[in-house]
This record gives structure tokens, C-alpha cells and sequence, in this order.
């Protein structure tokens, strides 16, 4: 099944600039109003990006110059997360309006919990508010906002069965198991561990399997549940039984 993976990421810079015009023109009147770090969207569940987002306030702007926001990442998780060690955006105009940076896409996984340590604890970025002449402001990002909610929180000392799977038919049966799998677009009634872990085609899956329900979670993203056919679920509970 197409996109059941979840390794790559989306990092999507979304900046908003108020910038409220009047005739003083002296830029020390700008500042740094709101910033933050936000995982995902809270309009769409398929959202798996990275949002770094800011307001600038200011009634003061030089006309002839270019003012430009940049995000640092001191952080090293985050680094290593979005493959840079800086952001910069397009250049800040005079006008009221949304202005969206670049998009990266990542094969990272990532975990919500050290990123939320990331920029909360260890105030891993930093936004700036400069123009070609000098930095005018700079603020730690501390907030940090969960957009999308982990489905299941695998415990590392559950006791999880992996299947082996060797056998051919076997194997036939899996992947037309994931292939013909269905993304459950609401949150199900997940209150145990899965019992079974089973690989396959390099990918890795937790997998839930009763007389009436199947459901599988890739290993890395554990955001989002599939539901198994009917026919998959009945064949794939005789293996293990």
C-alpha cells in the first residue's frame, strides 16, 4: 500500500507576518511577536510536517530594505531531522499577509517526545528578524504544539511475537494483506499492545488479529492504522492459529 510507510517527512515552514504599517520608519520599532514549533495539523490528519511559524509586529520599516526571518536549529536531534542547520525564508514585504518558506522532504523518523524536548527543554531553535545591513531581533522558540495525536505508545519491554515469515504463500498472503489494507480515518479503540510483529519487503508491522478485527500500524508510524479485508483477516488469523 502506497504512503503506508511513514518515513518520509514532510517539513513545511509556514511563517505569518503582521506587520502594521505607519509613519515612523525606524526599524527597532519591529518585533518578534509569537513563534513556534508544530508537528502535523490540526485540519488535516494526513499531516505529517514539520511547521515552523512566527509573527512579526512592528511600526517601523525602512522602504528600502528587504527584511528577511530565519530560523536557526541549534538543536542536533532537529538537525539531523530536517538535514540543516538553517531555515531562511522569503523576504518580508511591506504588506499584511502569509508568506510560506521552503519545503524539505526527509526520510526520518521522528519522535514527537524529543522534539517537544528539543525546543521546550533545550531551546533548540532560535528565530531572527534581519535585513542585508544587520540582525534586529532574535527570540528563542518555546512553544511547542502537538497537531496529531499517536495512536499507540509501543511499550520497549511489551512482550510483541514475531511472525517468521519463510514461506512463500505465507508471504503472498501478507503482502496482499498490506497491500489491500485500509486507512482508518478515525482514532479505533486501541487499548493493548499488539501481540504480533511481523516484516515484510523491508518494512515493519504491528499487527492486531481477532475473529472480528485486523489491523495493522507500520513500525514507524505509529499515527496512522490500517484495517485488514475481511478475506485477509480470516486468512492471516488460520496462519497463526
Amino acid at each position: 500500500m502506497k504512503g503506508l510507510s511513514g518515513k518520509y517527512i514532510i517539513i513545511t515552514i509556514f511563517s505569518v507576518f503582521c506587520i502594521l504599517l505607519s509613519g515612523c520608519q525606524k526599524d527597532e520599532g519591529l518585533t518578534i511577536g509569537t513563534s513556534s514549533v508544530e508537528i502535523g495539523s490540526p485540519i488535516d490528519p494526513d499531516d505529517r510536517a514539520l511547521h515552523f511559524r512566527v509573527e512579526i509586529n512592528g511600526d517601523g520599516i525602512e522602504k528600502d530594505l528587504e527584511y528577511k526571518v530565519r530560523f536557526k536549529i541549534i538543536n542536533s536531534y532537529l538537525r539531523e531531522l530536517i538535514d540543516s542547520e538553517e531555515i531562511e525564508l522569503d523576504d518580508v514585504y511591506h504588506e499584511t499577509g502569509l508568506i510560506t518558506g521552503s519545503s524539505v522532504e526527509l526520510k526520518k523518523v521522528f519522535s514527537v517526545d524529543e522534539i517537544r524536548k528539543s525546543v521546550e527543554d533545550n531551546k533548540g531553535v532560535i528565530v531572527e528578524l534581519y535585513n542585508e545591513e544587520k540582525t534586529i531581533k532574535r527570540e528563542v522558540v518555546a512553544i511547542f504544539r502537538e497537531n496529531i495525536k499517536q495512536l499507540v505508545k509501543i511499550n520497549p519491554t511489551a512482550k510483541i511475537k514475531t511472525i517468521e515469515l519463510n514461506d512463500p504463500n505465507e508471504i503472498a498472503i501478507y503482502r496482499i494483506a498490506v497491500s489491500n489494507s485500509t486507512k482508518i480515518n478515525y482514532i479505533p479503540d486501541i487499548n493493548t499492545h499488539p501481540k504480533y510483529l511481523f516484516n515484510l519487503d523491508n518494512e515493519s508491522y504491528y499487527l492486531w488479529i481477532t475473529e472480528d478485527v485486523g489491523m495493522i500500524m507500520n513500525t514507524e508510524d505509529t499515527f496512522t492504522i490500517y484495517s485488514l479485508s475481511d478475506s485477509s483477516r480470516k486468512e492471516i488469523k488460520e496462519i497463526i492459529d
